[in-house]
């Protein structure tokens, strides 16, 4: 489920916009520009929507869909 931010924060990557949401990794608030989303997919026909930082998103550890190795 994606956590949305009431963006009284600052996006902790950029810190130049008001955060949106917060990342399904490590929790830090994030703006429009900075998300990263995914789609999880499992089941018949499920799909979650996960939102990342660059961070995360590229941590096969965290996001094991979209992940990297590098």
């Amino acid at each position: 489920m994606v956590r949305l931010s009431d963006g009284s924060e600052f996006c902790r990557v950029c810190n130049a916009k008001p955060s949106v949401v917060l990342c399904d990794g490590c929790e830090k608030a994030l703006c429009v520009d900075c998300r990263k989303f995914d789609l999880w997919g499992y089941g018949c026909g499920h799909v979650d929507t996960k939102v990342f930082c660059e961070a995360c998103a590229r941590d096969p550890r965290i996001n094991p869909y979209g992940g990297c190795i590098d």
